[in-house]
């Protein structure tokens, strides 16, 4: 089998709060600088975890490959799981998703239930594509699902 890679899907709503988020925690960070220089220390780490929280996402992606789903969620953060662990494929509108680790940067999504109680979503350009692809891979016989 061929490896498949998927873009992430960026909605509009993201750009509208990560954009201002960064612009105001920076001019926070330059404010109180001017103030008072120890602020510095403690507001520039909190800047760049906000930099890394909203500028990641936009360097992940999801991988078809041949066993298994590879998920990069960013700089650092991936996941792979294996075809066989795969219990459903579902697509969802939602502003949250149930996983605390999500390549989601849109309201509408895929969520990946997998092993048990495991649940991972992402977010990518193509999702009826995606879904397709992917229940192709795991043999599942819940098209759509």
């Amino acid at each position: 089998m061929q490896t498949k890679r998927y873009k992430p899907l960026i909605d509009k709503m993201f750009w509208w709060i990560s954009i201002p988020t960064a612009a105001i925690m920076i001019a926070l960070t330059i404010i109180m600088a001017m103030f008072e220089t120890q602020m510095l220390f403690l507001m520039l780490p909190m800047d760049v975890l906000v930099a890394y929280v909203l500028i990641a996402p936009l360097f992940g992606y999801v991988e078809l490959r041949e066993h298994s789903v590879f998920i990069k969620y960013g700089f650092l953060l991936k996941k792979e799981i294996p075809y066989d662990t795969i219990r459903s494929v579902k697509k969802a509108n939602k502003f949250y998703s149930e996983s605390m680790m999500a390549l989601k940067n849109a309201v509408e999504h895929v969520n990946i239930t997998y092993h048990t109680f495991d649940v991972t979503t992402v977010s990518v350009v193509t999702n009826d594509a995606f879904i397709r692809d992917l229940n192709d891979r795991c043999h599942l016989a819940m098209p759509g699902k």
